[in-house]
């Protein structure tokens, strides 16, 4: 397995010692892999009429910066361990941009966080899980949470 793509959902909940991480660190050491940390961020929207648009250019300019600057962060951490680890933060539509960078990638196994939700949730929003199985043809781990 040579190259193994983490997709982080959330830089404010996503830390060195969360599970993900955790588990991505231990089967990349067990087999020499490369990681690539994927976050995806939607599409940028045209900001309320209420909102003059260069202030929201601004906010949203400085909100990838900072996830741009925690994804290399976190890289950083990994390459620390000797893992040879890259970040990439990507604008799209999420199941679809995380599908196209596992090709592009040649992605022999795609992690994802996964969070216990209720039906009503799953029934409501757009569920990443469910759609990553019906959309990927590469292999996929679900990495459980805590609470």
């Amino acid at each position: 397995m040579k190259n193994i793509l983490v997709a982080i959902d959330s830089c404010e909940t996503t830390s060195i010692e969360s599970a993900l991480i955790k588990k991505t660190i231990e089967l990349a050491d067990a087999l020499s892999s490369k990681v690539w940390l994927l976050h995806v961020v939607p599409p940028s929207r045209h900001p309320p009429f209420n909102v003059d648009s260069k202030i929201a250019r601004r906010e949203t300019a400085a909100e990838f910066r900072h996830e741009h600057e925690f994804l290399q962060y976190l890289a950083k951490c990994l390459d620390k361990r000797n893992i040879a680890t890259k970040a990439l933060l990507v604008e799209g539509s999420i199941i679809k941009t995380i599908v196209k960078e596992s090709e592009r990638l040649n992605a022999d196994l795609i992690m994802l966080g996964c969070h216990k939700h209720g039906r009503l949730y799953g029934a409501l929003l757009d569920n990443t899980d469910e759609g990553m199985l019906s959309k990927c043809r590469r292999p996929l781990m679900f990495v459980p949470e805590s609470e």
